[in-house]
């Protein structure tokens, strides 16, 4: 499993995956079968605070839960 930092678009906030969470996305999450999902820090498996992992972005194709962001 890869971990990172979700870089959020501008104009998008994504949420975790968990169903019942409405927490920010804080970590991208990727599986060796190529699996993405986004995790606040309540729910990552990352033993690493957030600021110290790689930045990145989700794919494209796939939004998640994301919510626009407020003007």
């Amino acid at each position: 499993m890869e971990l990172y930092q979700l870089e959020h678009p501008s104009d998008r906030v994504f949420l975790c995956t968990r169903s019942d969470c409405n927490e920010v996305a804080d970590y991208l999450e990727l599986s060796e079968e190529g699996g993405e999902e986004v995790f606040c820090a309540s729910h990552t498996s990352s033993e690493k605070h957030v600021s110290v992992l790689r930045k990145r972005a989700c794919h494209t194709g796939y939004l998640f839960r994301s919510r626009p962001v407020a003007a």
